[in-house]
């Protein structure tokens, strides 16, 4: 197995030692110059009540799998995410989550990432099994004094994961997730230094935890069903730095086995500024 290093190689003092992404088992690496490929192992603690990984934790991977490669691509400048598309055919649930993609547009102002995502059997040597795509649009930062430093031109192995971490209870339940009104989809997550990103504000992967969580207790109170998430569409629109962080979430369309939802988180302690728009697609 190839040995991986700490991140704290890859980005300078990011994440702290207890975060969401060193408890995920993040791990990244560049097969080449162009391409970058970040695992995440399959565990109980990531998974629904009906078996297979929250969608969110896979646009978390698909997240960090995007910032890898922009912030290469743009570097000294620094990126911000501004859209995250995920689609999955089927939950993954046992062995590796494998999210691979490349720069498909790198601008003057904004770069874009496409993503395909697969999972791979613990045993098996062979490519993975698709199970999904994305595509991640991220916004051009001018470089400021207080910007991380990044190994740029580095292709080494990097893992989050550092001794102690691992998820020890369910990742909703780490993250500190409180579902007020399951039928408005409203939850709730207060602002700690496990779920902050480099700019102090809150993660984006768990901005995406709330898009799947809102947008799957609606669907579910919506139908009487075990809904689950299957697809997202996230437009970030401001960062969140005080808290806490509330949604609320409104069904838009029914079908027979679907359920689409508009999901809206705001910062509560910033006068409720709107911080995401979502729409996801839950089914049996």
């Amino acid at each position: 197995m190839e040995n991986k290093k700490p991140s704290d190689d890859f980005i300078d003092g990011y994440p702290p030692q207890h975060h969401m992404l060193r408890d995920l088992l993040i791990s990244v690496e560049f097969p080449d110059s162009a391409l970058c490929a970040a695992r995440a192992p399959v565990v109980p603690e990531i998974c629904t009540d009906r078996g297979g990984v929250h969608v969110a934790v896979v646009a978390t991977l698909v997240d960090v799998l995007g910032a890898s490669l922009a912030i290469r691509a743009v570097y000294p400048d620094w990126i911000a995410t501004a859209n995250l598309s995920i689609y999955t055919a089927r939950p993954v649930v046992s062995g590796t989550i494998v999210a691979s993609g490349r720069v498909v547009r790198a601008g003057q102002t904004m770069n874009v990432v496409e993503v395909d995502i697969s999972s791979e059997s613990s045993s098996s040597t062979s490519l993975g099994s698709p199970v999904g795509h994305a595509i991640m649009v991220f916004s051009r930062l001018p470089r400021k004094k207080d910007t991380l430093e990044v190994k740029a031109g580095s292709t080494d192995a990097t893992t989050f994961a550092v001794e102690g971490s691992g998820l020890r209870r369910h990742y909703l339940d780490e993250v500190g997730v409180r579902i007020l009104d399951a039928r408005a989809g409203i939850a709730e997550i207060r602002m700690s230094e496990y779920v902050r990103n480099s700019f102090h504000a809150i993660q984006g992967g768990i901005i995406a935890l709330f898009a799947d969580v809102a947008g799957q207790c609606a669907a579910r109170a919506a139908t009487g069903q075990p809904m689950i998430t299957k697809d997202m569409s996230i437009h970030y629109l401001s960062q969140g730095k005080i808290g806490p962080f509330r949604s609320k979430a409104r069904v838009i369309r029914r079908t027979g086995d679907t359920v689409l939802t508009r999901v809206e988180v705001v910062d509560r302690g910033a006068n409720d500024r709107a911080l995401m728009i979502a729409m996801t697609t839950a089914t049996l």
